[in-house]
């Protein structure tokens, strides 16, 4: 039964005059008895400044561009389909 486990990780802190930033990034792995899948992603920044801690959420275009390939690939693969289905009903009928 594969294992699916969620991974945050801190970067050094990097100082900017006043500032203190920090990257923060997460790793998702799927682990199987013989293979895995790791997909590693930036995920915040936290900014420190005069005593205040602000967490920026990163967005991850990657990501949002894999979904919308994957989207259209199902579409195009239906459109693909239901005409294939169509030109054989009239070859056969």
């Amino acid at each position: 039964m594969p294992d699916i486990q969620i991974h945050t990780h801190t970067g050094k802190p990097i100082e900017l005059g006043k500032f203190t930033i920090q990257p923060i990034s997460q790793a998702v792995a799927w682990i199987n008895r013989s293979w895995g899948f790791v997909w590693n992603r930036p995920y915040a920044l936290k900014v420190e400044h005069d005593g205040h801690t602000r967490h920026i959420p990163i967005r991850d275009v990657t990501q949002i561009a894999f979904v919308v390939m994957w989207g259209l690939t199902v579409v195009f693969s239906l459109m693909t389909l239901w005409k294939a289905i169509k030109d054989w009903r009239t070859t056969h009928d």
